[in-house]
């Protein structure tokens, strides 16, 4: 049975499930996004699988082999399950390219249904779309409109997979959210352990690294422990037509140049400016600070021949670049907000923590000490100069051979 489910109103709900009643109540989410709750979903009874700790499940099923292959190795495991596809995200009335057809459209939903198919369970497309445009596309908007260098899939991950849809999964009475990413999470007493895949080329536990503990304790990772050849194998073994699907690619939403796309949806945003040295010498003028990153060196005025030059920050007040030499990018400390703590224990007293910080995702980790500020900010001082730190991308803090992930936080400027 495949339904697609749409967004409707908060409230008290009732749902039959294999001769059960569930109840729940939806409570307004810490990030303001309004509930995505399911007026029309009926689970057809079936066998219920092998009883496990883990209870009623939901596999979160975006058409590709990684999740495909988690769901049924899951499954496989006994693991009673549903799968659920999101509908993110609709182009528009214009045309589908490959791309978007294979993340955001037909094609993912009619692999999602396949493998599901394939596993024996029921399966659904729930509509996030109001949900994913407000937390990713307008943050992602908003953080390259205000000087700040964004990391879309870190908001997705944490408020949209993670967020609305473990919501909605507790909602319909589901105890743990299995998905494909290459990473390893634990619970013992001491709590949830979120750690490295053992694939270190595919690992993504800088992408979860933003989830709160209580939202790890109900996550279930089956491909940490599994190279990508590994999973595609299996994908084989279990005869899924997306065995050799290609990956996904970064920024699904942006069919195109990512400039474009946030200038069509707020054109007054281009406004050409000042460029001008670290010393505030004026060299040049750019036509808007959205096609400049910290650490460029493309676009820059072509009778700087005294290089290389590099932009060292944006100043959306000014409407101004700011360039500079290579040293200008170096930093030996960072501060960062919205930080979230998984292992608290690893703070000693004084609030300190020690680690391996990775500023960038898949950049290089380096020694650094942590401390909790008293307004709740977290103060990273390297142990070495730093080439490049980007504000607005998340610094992740390692444990000291950079297994495990003690906490996380978005650069300030």
């Amino acid at each position: 049975m495949n339904e697609e489910i749409d967004e409707g109103n908060a409230g008290k709900k009732n749902l039959k499930r294999s001769g059960l009643v569930l109840s729940w109540t939806v409570r307004p989410s810490h990030s303001s996004l309004p509930p995505v709750i399911a007026d029309n979903l009926i689970v057809p009874a079936r066998e219920r699988g092998q009883t496990v700790p883990n209870g009623v499940c939901v596999a979160a099923m975006s058409g590709g082999v990684d999740s495909a292959v988690a769901c049924l190795l899951a499954v496989e495991q006994g693991f009673d399950t549903i799968g659920l596809t999101m509908r993110l995200w609709s182009p528009g009335n214009g045309h589908l390219s490959e791309r978007v057809r294979q993340c955001c459209g037909p094609t993912a939903y009619n692999d999602a249904r396949a493998a599901a198919a394939t596993a024996g369970i029921p399966h659904y497309i729930v509509n996030f779309e109001t949900a994913f445009s407000k937390a990713v596309v307008d943050y992602f908007c908003g953080e390259y409109l205000a000087g700040r260098t964004p990391n879309p899939c870190v908001a997705c991950n944490n408020l949209i997979k993670f967020g609305a849809l473990q919501d909605f999964a507790k909602a319909l009475g589901a105890v743990t959210l299995i998905t494909g990413h290459y990473a390893r999470v634990y619970n013992d007493a001491a709590g949830p352990h979120l750690l490295r895949a053992l694939d270190r080329t595919k690992d993504q536990s800088y992408m979860l690294a933003g989830l709160r503990p209580e939202q790890l304790a109900h996550l279930v990772l089956p491909l940490g422990a599994y190279t990508k050849e590994q999973t595609r194998a299996l994908a084989e073994q279990f005869c899924l037509d997306v065995a050799a699907k290609p990956d996904s690619m970064d920024l699904c939403f942006v069919d195109g140049d990512y400039r474009s796309f946030i200038v069509q949806r707020y054109p007054d945003s281009v406004q050409p400016g000042p460029i001008v040295k670290i010393d505030g010498d004026s060299v040049g003028e750019h036509d808007g600070l959205l096609g400049y990153t910290v650490g460029q060196r493309k676009g820059l005025p072509a009778h700087l021949h005294d290089g290389p030059w590099y932009v060292v920050r944006t100043d959306r007040n000014a409407n101004a670049v700011v360039i500079g030499r290579r040293e200008d990018l170096e930093r030996r400390t960072v501060r960062c907000s919205a930080i979230n703590v998984i292992r608290a224990e690893r703070f000693y007293a004084d609030g300190a923590a020690e680690g391996l910080a990775v500023c960038r995702y898949r950049s290089k980790a380096v020694p650094a000490r942590a401390v909790v500020q008293p307004d709740g900010a977290l103060h990273v001082e390297f142990a070495q100069t730093v080439p490049v730190v980007t504000p607005g991308q998340l610094m992740v803090l390692y444990d000291e051979i950079g297994e495990e992930v003690i906490a996380s936080g978005i650069i300030e400027p």
